[in-house]
């Protein structure tokens, strides 16, 4: 197995489940009837319609062999983990970044143990490549099913997604510019996204998710744009979003514009 390359292109056609093109932003949302528009606001009425299904997926994806991997690299030192990823960000390719190199880092993550060791479970021989951006992937996949195993329950009606820091990518318009994409269909549809985020590469149930996510990514869109992204890509979009929104999320501040109002 390899892990595929990441690429962004904010002007090229989109290759999730057909052509999505920018269907217009959310200028007409007003969240909690404030005056005060909230770009990363949470719908007030929220329904999971994949809540029923999210146990199954989520059995199907512990039995891959990926993901048992990554579990493994995970469990070795969560402590560690969380540190890389709060230290890192989108923009991480190159473990001098952090002040590592490959094999340093590749013994530090187990990753040579964990390969042999999912290997062997499965009567198989398995290739994998270890890179930056692969690591962090791996690390907020499991940290983020660690904590939310049985579903998004930290999703809370009404609430903000927090400003993100770049650690890594403060001068990088364009690793900001996909993010912010991303984010933004986290807001827009979070329920949809953990779904496709639980379900198993290649699967039926990621091609209905994929689908499912195409009318929040198209609104997400800035004007006149599109976007290429494959499956896999998506999953790193919104793997990215949907760890930083669990963690800082967070009910709107009161419209003290409005409260003056009345008074």
């Amino acid at each position: 197995m390899r892990l595929a390359a990441f690429t962004l292109s904010l002007a090229a056609a989109c290759t999730v489940a057909g052509p999505v093109a920018a269907q217009g932003n959310d200028d007409d949302f007003t969240p909690l009837n404030s005056r005060i528009r909230r770009d990363r606001q949470f719908p007030t009425s929220m329904i999971n319609p994949w809540g029923n299904q999210t146990s199954e997926v989520s059995r199907k994806r512990n039995r891959e062999m990926l993901n048992q991997f990554s579990k493994c690299i995970y469990n070795r030192s969560r402590e560690d983990s969380l540190d890389l990823l709060q230290k890192t960000d989108f923009g991480f390719v190159d473990f001098a970044q952090i002040g590592l190199d490959n094999d340093r880092a590749s013994r530090n993550f187990g990753f040579g143990d964990c390969l042999r060791r999912v290997a062997s479970n499965h009567g198989t021989s398995v290739r994998l490549s270890f890179s930056a951006l692969g690591l962090r992937q791996w690390l907020i996949q499991e940290a983020y099913f660690d904590r939310y195993d049985d579903g998004p329950s930290w999703v809370k009606p009404g609430n903000v997604i927090g400003p993100r820091e770049f650690p890594l990518s403060a001068g990088r318009p364009d690793i900001q510019a996909g993010i912010d994409i991303a984010d933004c269909v986290v807001a827009t549809d979070a329920y949809t996204a953990d779904f496709l985020y639980r379900t198993v590469s290649g699967s039926e149930d990621e091609t209905r998710a994929l689908e499912a996510i195409r009318p929040a990514l198209g609104a997400c869109l800035p004007r006149g744009q599109r976007v290429q992204l494959t499956p896999v890509q998506m999953r790193l979009w919104m793997g990215e979003a949907l760890w930083h929104a669990a963690n800082h999320s967070a009910p709107a501040p009161a419209d003290t514009s409005a409260q003056e109002a009345t008074e």
